[in-house]
């Protein structure tokens, strides 16, 4: 498909840390799954397109990329609310986990995909259980993400790797490349070294990143110094685990020489600063990282402890928090906030072509309705991106250049009939757990 969107407001994404770039008049021209121009309308050349899209003067934008979540816990929203993370998860998120099927796995999954999309999320990065029945959705609903088996490891038998393992050769790159695999040892206190040492063995002989969660609570960490005498970056860093391409989900409690080590290795931060904050893990120091150097995207980490995957949140949270916390306004700048949820992301995911709009990469873009109340005036489009943009702003959302959303309208789902299976779906988990049944242990 030839597509061709113009009468738009238009933006490359963050190709710098200084401020963004916007061109008033412009064009992108789309051939297949890539971009082949964009900029002023004007310069465009000419273009015989299949499909044209009057952008309705709206922002057209890179993707945002959700680096960190657990798609199927949709069906998880509002589990547990307002308890301690010790009782939320074994009173109220284990024992519902323990519930699933590969139905109601696929629901949840599309649920989660759908709501990502409404909200101008092309791409996602996730760890979960059924990663084969969600790999099928993703190829089916036409989004861009990277799947990982949740890897646990308590007796050193390295048994849960095994499907893991199975998964990423059976599905990385499929789909045109929309699909791909990481190996996902859950953190350090859910694993052994034994694990971690196969883990990093194989990620080497398969090519594939890790994806693990690091220091994301004052618990772990104290229990890391009790168990390696170490911090959990320096533990891993000790194992080889950094030597391989790395996205460590929320790092809350790290010091200056985790900063250095996240630094020195090239490792991936993936911050989730609403979850840290609803779960009361705390405020990761996303400036000290950010000034160190370090590489910082954005996750929405899953719906339980959000309850919501509209990553434009964490896009306002990330610089205020940063700001709050250090008394100082400079810090964070839009420019760097956008490549947290765009470009960063989508570099964590190993594309080097994905998350700016620039001829020759792939077409995951956005379009964002700037004529409405809250992102009226424009005296400064680069704040209002940031801090005024809301998720429900965004109009059109195109994957690998073809269009799955557009003004409430949805070409590889079914909103009503996805909606009634969720809520339905939802309801059987919680009649399972009334009566007692574990369909998946």
């Amino acid at each position: 498909m030839r597509t061709r969107i113009h009468h738009i407001v238009f933006t490359p994404g963050a190709t710098g840390e200084d401020h963004l770039s916007f061109i008033a008049d412009a064009e992108v021209q789309v051939d297949g799954n890539r971009i082949v121009y964009a900029g002023e309308a004007a310069a465009a050349p000419r273009f015989e397109a299949e499909e044209t899209i009057d952008g309705d003067g709206c922002l057209c934008m890179p993707g945002l990329v959700n680096l960190h979540t657990h798609t199927p816990m949709t069906f998880l929203r509002g589990a547990g609310e307002d308890m301690v993370l010790d009782d939320w998860l074994h009173k109220a998120i284990f024992p519902l986990e323990k519930q699933w099927d590969e139905e109601l796995i696929r629901t949840a999954t599309d649920l989660g995909c759908m709501e990502m999309l409404r909200f101008g999320t092309t791409a996602f990065n996730d760890m979960y259980f059924f990663t084969d029945i969600m790999a099928q959705a993703v190829r089916q609903n036409g989004m861009r993400a990277m799947l990982g088996h949740g890897i646990v490891d308590f007796d050193e038998s390295c048994k849960d790797m095994v499907e893991g393992v199975e998964m990423a050769e059976k599905w990385n790159h499929a789909a045109n490349d929309r699909i791909r695999f990481s190996l996902a040892p859950h953190s350090e206190g859910a694993t052994t070294p034994k694990l971690l040492t196969k883990v990093v063995e194989t990620a080497k002989r398969l090519g594939l990143p890790i994806h693990i969660h690091v220091s994301e609570t004052e618990f772990d960490v104290k229990g890391c110094w009790r168990r390696r005498g170490v911090t959990p970056p320096a533990y891993l860093e000790q194992l080889g685990v950094l030597d391989l391409p790395v996205i460590a989900a929320h790092c809350v409690w790290c010091d200056e020489r985790d900063i250095k080590i996240f630094y020195k290795h090239g490792v991936t931060i993936a911050h989730n600063p609403i979850s840290n904050l609803k779960i009361a893990s705390g405020v990761a120091p996303i400036a000290k990282m950010l000034k160190a150097g370090c590489k910082v995207a954005l996750g929405t980490d899953g719906v339980a402890s959000n309850n919501n995957l509209n990553l434009w949140e964490e896009i306002k949270l990330m610089p205020l928090l940063q700001k709050g916390i250090t008394l100082n306004p400079t810090v964070v700048t839009p420019a760097q906030t956008l490549a947290a949820a765009t470009v960063e992301g989508a570099k964590a995911l190993g594309y080097d072509d994905l998350g700016l709009l620039q001829p020759g990469y792939l077409a995951d873009l956005i379009l964002l309705n700037l004529n409405t109340p809250n992102m009226t005036p424009a005296t400064d489009l680069e704040s209002n991106l940031i801090y005024a943009a809301q998720g429900s702003d965004v109009r059109l959302t195109m994957v690998d250049g073809k269009v799955l959303y557009h003004d409430g309208l949805f070409t590889t789902l079914n909103p009503d009939e996805l909606l009634q299976k969720a809520r339905e779906g939802s309801k059987e988990m919680h009649r399972r757990l009334e009566r007692g049944g574990v369909t998946n242990a």
